[in-house]
């Protein structure tokens, strides 16, 4: 019995309900402005969290945290013949222009129930955030690990002559896929064609997710709508995007190609007009009314006495309720005045 206590008391003292927190940052080497990296915070404790960690307020300076969805992950170590338990909280952050991404030195306390608060000294954490030789546009600049276009064009007839004509209207779509991006990044892709009008669809921007969950990129999805109001030739322009590659470190082009269609002139007359020509022609229409005013005039012809009685009846009624009608004098005729 003595040797099982001894066992168990072992077991325990190893575990003092400490609790220890890290900082790291995950980025590449060359790091340029506009690319999301990763700052990663883990808790550790050798017995349990109560309460559950929460992220901690720390300053960032010439960046900003994304609120990018990020999944916990938990972790376990050995130190010195304790075993310890972690939570590791991953967060996205952004430099917003060339310098220092930098995260100063901070004292957070931890708390947990039924301990003594600890004071934690997280050091600072320093990288340098450099432009890419050639940068033409920075407000078009896009960082991505890898990028894809595609397009759908989808001209409309309204006629059934597979043939466009001025009036009709011609569908393009442009879908970007790219990695390690927000949607806000990937800048717009088409735009009107001069001397031809153009509706312009609200962009759908989306994320890009991997099986568990976790955000991997964006897609940008623009649609625009030529509507040539004359005969000629129409030419859609390439789509040309020039991205940065922060997987090889240059410079890339994703291009789409461009189409021509022929314009005819426009329809004579529209197949809306035919129909509501036929519509105001239609003798069925012009048979049905001519039927039931025939049928009103007679039933009217019929019921004639029936109705002047009726009218007669209601107009008695009529004056015998405004007709005044003597009431008898309250005092007797007879009756002497004193």
């Amino acid at each position: 019995m003595r040797i099982l206590l001894l066992m168990l008391l072992l077991a325990v003292v190893p575990a003092r309900a400490a609790m220890e927190m890290t900082r790291e940052l995950i980025a590449p080497d060359q790091l340029v402005p506009g690319q999301p990296v990763r700052i990663a915070v883990t808790f550790w404790t050798d017995s349990w969290f109560n309460p559950p960690p929460q992220w901690p307020e720390f300053k960032i300076e010439n960046g900003a945290l994304l609120t990018t969805p990020i999944p916990n992950q938990l972790l376990t170590r050995q130190q010195n013949g304790v075993s310890w338990s972690g939570i590791r909280f991953e967060r996205q952050v952004m430099a917003w222009d060339q310098g220092l991404l930098r995260f100063p030195a901070v004292d957070i306390t931890l708390e947990a129930a039924a301990q003594a608060p600890v004071t934690v000294s997280l050091p600072a954490l320093d990288k340098a955030v450099v432009w890419p030789e050639d940068v033409r546009q920075p407000d078009r600049f896009l960082p991505a690990s890898s990028l894809t276009l595609t397009q759908k064009i989808t001209p409309y007839y309204a006629g059934n002559d597979k043939t466009l004509h001025a009036g009709d209207a011609i569908e393009r779509t442009v879908t970007a896929k790219a990695t390690d991006v927000l949607p806000g990044q990937i800048p717009a892709l088409l735009y009107a064609i001069p001397g031809t009008e153009a509706q312009r669809l609200t962009p759908v921007n989306s994320l890009l997710k991997t099986g568990r969950g976790e955000v991997e990129g964006a897609q940008r999805q623009e649609t625009l709508r030529y509507l040539p109001s004359q005969a000629g030739t129409i030419t859609l322009p390439p789509v040309r995007l020039r991205w940065w590659d922060t997987a090889h470190h240059q410079w890339q082009q994703a291009e789409l190609p461009g189409t021509s269609f022929t314009v005819a002139a426009a329809r004579a007359a529209g197949r809306e007009a035919t129909l509501r020509g036929e519509a105001s022609t239609d003798p069925w229409r012009t048979v049905i009314f001519t039927g039931i005013a025939v049928i009103l005039i007679l039933m009217i012809w019929l019921l004639r006495r029936l109705m002047l009685r009726t009218c007669k009846y209601l107009h008695r009624k009529w004056q015998r309720f405004w007709h005044p009608v003597p009431l008898p004098d309250l005092i007797p005729p007879k009756r002497s005045q004193q």
